[in-house]
């Protein structure tokens, strides 16, 4: 039988040959990988989409360098924020100065935990973000924002300009929430302008801001409760505004330079008016007796102020001089014979309202016959006027000749065109009486005006007429009152 020599077998892995295939394979691979940028090792396509439109870093997007993965990667820790924000050079301004989203983020530095590529040309890298993105660190909280006026829920483009370009729309604010209050947006706009994130961050906490929380920085109380806004906090300005009343109001003309800016000394923000002087409600026609509703305008048309007629001093003094100094300019004689007739005493006349200029002395007592040529003095000594009684015997002394006997209404006889004659208004018995024409007064009435007698014409036996008279059921006491039973002297009547 035929011998044959045995041969070692080399091993597969170890052999010459499988040594030198695996350099001459790592060789190829190590060129590969050096031409491509490891895109050999790549798990998928990098994402083509640009939102803004505009390059960064050199390139619009990044599959324009998804062969070299040296632009994200780096060798062993994978992706690093550095290298990302060599071409997002606004995500590395937030970070540094910890504004905006990224620079409000706890993990900013993380980029592909929220912002995951490879996965094709087409895919949104802010798709992963949005999902589990806290609107809180835009500083605006969508707490208030879940649903519109309508019910339905909100979308990003409700208030975005779409779902990839995350700027406000300018108008978005306003045009959703006028569907609820148009009016009320219209001052608001006007008052505080379109940009409405510069006051509000979305918690209503412009609305909670309750007049207890405005009070620890100037109370709302009497008129400020119906102020607007707007009134003190113009331009839209809040912080630095002014406390002090001549912050908002004024100085008035009227007392300019007479008082210090501390309105509060008099004034309250019940109103205005009164003015509080001494702790009492000061009005200058209750407290003073003298409206100003006819000194608004001097005779030159300039403003009334109180200097006009005060000269300053702590009492404000006033003097009735001024008055006729002043009105002197319209008519220096009328002034002159005025106060020659009624003294200096204006204010003892006169209360601003021009009563008197205007003043209707028929509504009170007629002034007719020879009342219409006395004078004011003749009825109002002393220049008194209020409570001047309206009676005859006020001014005129009774005349002996009827004293006692007519009472006080001088009316019923005698008239204001003159004393005498005196006229009688009612006598029911006939003066002509016995047809011998109009009898005199002194015939029937021989001792007083008040009482009268028949036996001076009528003989009579005294005690025959009492008999007479007796029989007719006539008493002794009204067998005088003849009149009484003969109203027109005839006997059968």
């Amino acid at each position: 039988m035929r011998q044959h020599t045995l041969v070692e077998r080399q091993h597969p892995i170890f052999s010459p040959v499988a040594i030198i295939s695996t350099l001459i394979l790592a060789g190829v691979l190590a060129v590969v990988v050096y031409l491509t940028g490891g895109r050999a090792f790549s798990p998928g396509d990098l994402s083509a989409v640009n939102h803004s439109g505009q390059p960064a870093g050199g390139f619009f997007d990044h599959a324009e360098f998804g062969g070299d993965c040296s632009y994200c990667h780096t060798p062993f820790k994978g992706v690093e924020a550095a290298r990302c924000e060599v071409c997002h050079e606004s995500v590395k301004q937030e970070r540094q100065m910890g504004e905006g989203v990224h620079g409000r983020l706890q993990a900013a530095d993380m980029c592909a935990e929220c912002h995951l590529d490879h996965q094709g040309r087409d895919f949104n890298l802010l798709t992963i973000a949005l999902d589990g993105f806290n609107h809180d660190l835009t500083h605006f909280s969508l707490a208030k924002h879940t649903r519109n006026y309508d019910g339905l829920t909100l979308n990003c483009t409700e208030c975005h300009v779409s779902d990839t370009d995350f700027t406000v729309a300018p108008a978005a604010c306003a045009d959703c929430h006028q569907t609820a209050d148009q009016p009320f947006m219209s001052r608001h706009r006007a008052a505080y302008g379109d940009d409405c994130l510069a006051c509000h961050d979305g918690l209503d906490t412009m609305a909670q801001f309750t007049p207890a929380d405005h009070e620890q920085i100037f109370a709302l109380t009497g008129v400020h409760q119906q102020t607007a806004c707007e009134s003190c906090h113009m331009d839209g300005t809040f912080e630095g505004t002014p406390q002090e009343c001549v912050g908002c109001h004024q100085e008035p003309e009227a007392h300019q330079g007479l008082f210090t800016t501390n309105c509060a000394e008099c004034h309250t923000p019940d109103g205005w008016l009164p003015a509080m002087m001494d702790g009492q409600p000061f009005d200058h026609a209750i407290t003073t007796n003298f409206s100003l509703v006819k000194h608004t305008t001097n005779f030159d048309n300039t403003p009334f102020t109180c200097q006009t007629c005060h000269h300053g001093g702590e009492q404000f003094e006033h003097t009735n001089a001024q008055c006729a100094d002043c009105h002197a300019q319209a008519d220096a004689q009328f002034v002159a014979n005025h106060s020659a007739q009624f003294g200096d005493d204006c204010m003892g006349c006169h209360d601003g309202t021009g009563a008197m200029a205007n003043f209707d002395h028929a509504v009170v007592w007629p002034l007719a016959g020879r009342h219409a040529a006395i004078e004011c003095t003749a009825c109002h000594v002393d220049r008194v006027f209020a409570g001047t009684s309206g009676e005859c015997a006020a001014c005129h002394d009774e005349p002996a000749i009827h004293a006692g006997l007519f009472g006080l209404t001088c009316e019923n006889c005698h008239t204001a065109v003159a004393w005498q004659p005196a006229q009688l208004t009612y006598h029911s018995f006939p003066l002509d009486h016995g047809e011998q024409g109009e009898l005199a007064c002194e015939t029937c009435h021989t001792a007083t005006y008040t009482q009268y007698t028949c036996y001076g014409c009528h003989e009579h036996d005294p005690a025959e007429t009492e008999r007479k008279h007796l029989e007719e059921s006539i008493s002794l006491e009204e067998l005088a009152d003849c009149a009484a039973c003969h109203p027109t002297g005839q006997e059968g009547d």
